[in-house]
């Protein structure tokens, strides 16, 4: 009937690959016909995979025009929101998100409605990853990263800083666009879910429509075997911060250190962390505030400031915000060990004494000040400017540094580096370290 038309229509949108796993959805979701698909069949249908708010906002998109959901859905029709988030243009997606958030066509959109939208994103997001087959976050869920209402809620606002500062209730059509131009991780996150929807209700393995490998939720590796660790994130932070890394950082965290396993010792931590490449650092303070900053250099013992203007400090709870840098100084990353004249611990950002973000090198003790050049939009991360940790972790990204651009080694490491903690514990204890001169010609320093 209507869908013979409707599918010599869908030969010009899509590829015979696309066509057929769009018809065999088609076929799941009606019961096995092409011939007849109601609102409510295909809400049912939908929320066994997806937040079920996430159904109903995309068949009221879906039945809109005819407002009559008793009515048969055609093929052409039921595949629109995969061709949207596949090929479609930003005008596209905005009337897409607009018509799933409103019953009627208006100049203005309701701030609470999108945050219920993209937390159903998510949400879902979440539960498709969950079955997914080669997904890699049923490790992250068997470590105990979980997804807590506040933690997807505060994801979602942090999705939506962009929008802006004084969010009213509602805001004219023209903000959102400009938000959608802005938050490319919504972009992928809202394309992911349709995507698998769709091909995974029509039995396609999804291959076919992957040009660019974007990698979420990373690759967890060297996890902890430790009944002692409980991790202080979870699984909405680590999607939260992992978009905020290089693309190239992305595909995986390797686990480190954590304060709960190791103790809480400065120079234990220095021998987790040393020549491991770039790095995240998570900290819980006294009050419960998470927080901490990306390091996109390996880490290692000097007087002067390192790192690269990829650097980031960061909060997750109460509220998930990034900084990026703002160019005014490099202060990104410093290190130092048994100074009389300069400072002794780990610092990211600011200057002497007044840290965005510092660990004092006899643990347990931190700062964070109310403002920091090196980082724009900064707000100070914990809730005292002098703050108690807590719990601490640190993850290195990407893979472990072995070689340069040029295929040459990154560092010769000497052997006299090859206890890396006990040498930190040396620098702290105030042991010079005389064998230093004895480094082969190329070693580091």
């Amino acid at each position: 009937m209507g869908n013979a038309s409707s599918k010599k229509e869908t030969d010009n949108m899509y590829t015979s690959e696309e066509i057929r796993f769009l018809e065999a959805a088609y076929r799941n979701a009606s019961g096995g016909t092409l011939e007849k698909l109601t609102s409510d069949r295909l809400v049912e249908y939908w929320s066994q995979t997806i937040e079920p708010s996430l159904a109903e906002n995309t068949v009221q998109f879906l039945f809109m025009p005819t407002k009559q959901h008793s009515m048969n859905l055609p093929l052409k029709r039921f595949g629109e929101p995969y061709y949207i988030m596949e090929r479609g243009s930003i005008d596209m997606k905005m009337h897409f998100l607009l018509s799933s958030m409103q019953r009627t066509q208006n100049e203005s959109f309701n701030i609470k409605e999108l945050e219920h939208y993209i937390q159903s994103v998510i949400k879902s997001y979440l539960m498709l990853e969950s079955t997914a087959k080669g997904s890699s976050i049923k490790e992250w869920q068997d470590l105990g990263f979980i997804t807590t209402e506040r933690s997807n809620c505060a994801f979602a606002k942090g999705l939506m800083r962009n929008i802006g500062k004084d969010l009213d209730h509602t805001m004219p059509n023209e903000t959102l666009e400009r938000w959608l131009h802005l938050t490319p991780q919504f972009l992928q996150l809202w394309r992911e879910v349709f995507a698998q929807l769709y091909t995974r209700h029509g039995g396609s393995k999804r291959s076919h429509i992957k040009e660019v490998e974007i990698s979420f939720l990373p690759q967890l590796c060297d996890a902890p075997h430790s009944s002692h660790y409980r991790p202080i994130m979870e699984l909405p932070h680590v999607l939260y911060i992992n978009a905020q890394l290089p693309r190239e950082m992305r595909h995986k965290w390797r686990f480190l250190f954590s304060s709960k396993i190791h103790g809480e010792s400065f120079s234990t931590m220095l021998g987790k962390v040393l020549d491991k490449g770039p790095t995240l650092f998570f900290i819980e303070d006294e009050d419960q505030y998470i927080f901490g900053g990306y390091a996109p250099e390996s880490w290692a013992l000097k007087p002067q400031f390192a790192g690269n203007d990829t650097s980031l400090l960061y909060t997750l709870s109460p509220a998930m915000r990034c900084f990026n840098s703002t160019g005014y100084n490099d202060h990104y990353q410093y290190l130092n060990l048994n100074q009389q004249t300069m400072p002794n611990g780990l610092g990211m950002g600011g200057q002497f004494d007044f840290w965005g973000l510092w660990l004092d090198c006899m643990f347990g003790e931190g700062q964070s000040v109310e403002s920091c050049t090196t980082y724009g939009d900064y707000v100070q991360l914990s809730k005292r400017k002098q703050f108690k940790i807590r719990n601490m972790e640190v993850w290195a990204v990407g893979d472990l540094p072995v070689k340069d651009e040029e295929g040459g080694e990154v560092q010769k490491r000497s052997v006299l580096d090859g206890n890396l903690e006990d040498r930190a514990m040396l620098e702290i204890a105030g042991k010079q370290m005389h064998s230093d001169g004895l480094r082969e010609p190329g070693m580091d320093d």
